[in-house]
Order: structure tokens, then C-alpha cells, then sequence
């Protein structure tokens, strides 16, 4: 069934252009999407909603972490070879043949996705399909199979629901960062103000 569904999407590679082109982006573009949209969150989404959005922010790192970390110890002791490996496929990225189940990048634009969701977020919806569709475009581009996708968003799930319950726990590491924040800001604005 995995492989069945991997061909039916991975069948569709090689027809169009438009739609090879899209699908490479969304693939490729991952980690620059996820530091720019964190950095809105961050420093442009915070004028919107308050600190809260920090916090968003702060909970969405703190649940790919989580995630990646796990990940990393499953890639650890359960190989899965990739669909191009395993068999002949429309690879349009080059990636190394290291395991396969589950998605780094699933779980990243889900884990963010997930937290913006618990946390009723403005643009929820918005991010929950682009990660939607970054899921999809990593089969397309045969570099995963349906289910590697699938572990993912059920993995990040879990991680951003275990740090939003447990987000109590978490306030004091919070503080802590925002204290270094502001003084690292403080500590720009004193020396902009000294060469002046």
C-alpha cells in the first residue's frame, strides 16, 4: 500500500514543468520557509498579538527539536531505504540513500504547522497547508514514501501537544530566553547610543 501510494503520486513527476518546478521549490526551500517564518513570528507577529506569538515561536522550536531529536534515534536503529534505492522512481532533488522513515522535513513544517494550530494562531491554516504540501512534494520528488510523511505529522503531533501540556514546566527555560533577548538588545541599543 505504501508503495502503492508512492507510485501514484511519484507517477505524476516528469509531465509538467510548472508542476516539477513547484514541487522542487517546496521541497528544497524548507529550511529558509521555517527560519523566515519563525523569524515573523518572533519579531513581526509579536507587534500583532503580544509576547504570546513569542511564545508560539519559542514552542514551535521547542517541539521540532523534540522531534528531530527522536528521529535522529529511529534513523538510529531502523533503516528503511528510500524510494530510489529500492526501486526506479522520478528523483528530481539528489539526496543522500540514508533511512528513510520518518521525514526531517515533514516533521519540521508540521511541528510548526501542529503548535500554530493548538495555539490558535492567525495564519493556522495557512501554514497547515503549506506543510500539507511540502508532505506531498517530498513523495513527488521520490525521495520518501507516503508513510515516512505520515510519521511524521503523527510524530510532531505528539511533540507539540507534549510541549503545549507541558508548557507550564517550560515558563522558566522561557524566561530565561526572553531575559537574554532583551538584554542582548539592550546591550545594541547602549553601544549604537556610545557611537553616536
Amino acid at each position: 500500500m505504501n508503495y502503492e501510494l508512492f507510485q501514484q503520486i511519484n507517477g505524476l513527476a516528469g509531465h509538467s514543468k510548472i508542476l516539477d518546478d513547484l514541487m522542487i521549490f517546496l521541497s528544497s526551500s524548507v529550511p529558509y520557509v521555517v527560519v523566515l517564518l519563525l523569524l515573523y513570528l518572533w519579531f513581526i507577529g509579536n507587534k500583532q498579538k503580544g509576547i504570546e506569538i513569542r511564545y508560539t515561536a519559542l514552542y514551535a522550536v521547542f517541539s521540532s527539536a523534540i522531534a528531530l531529536f527522536i528521529n535522529v534515534i529511529i534513523h538510529m536503529v531502523y533503516y528503511h531505504p528510500r524510494p530510489f534505492v529500492a526501486h526506479h522512481v522520478h528523483k528530481l532533488v539528489p539526496h543522500a540513500a540514508d533511512s528513510s522513515f520518518v521525514s526531517d522535513h515533514a516533521i519540521l513544517v508540521f511541528a510548526i504547522a501542529w503548535t500554530l494550530l493548538l495555539r490558535n494562531t492567525r495564519g493556522k491554516y495557512i501554514v497547515l497547508l503549506w506543510a500539507t504540501m511540502v508532505g506531498l512534494s517530498r513523495v513527488y520528488v521520490g525521495v520518501h514514501y507516503p508513510f515516512d510523511v505520515i510519521g511524521s505529522i503523527v510524530l510532531s503531533f505528539a511533540t507539540s501537544s507534549l510541549v503545549i501540556y507541558f508548557s507550564n514546566k517550560l515558563e522558566p527555560l522561557v524566561q530565561l530566553l526572553f531575559r537574554v533577548y532583551h538584554r542582548i538588545n539592550k546591550f545594541e541599543k547602549n553601544n549604537k547610543e556610545i557611537y553616536r
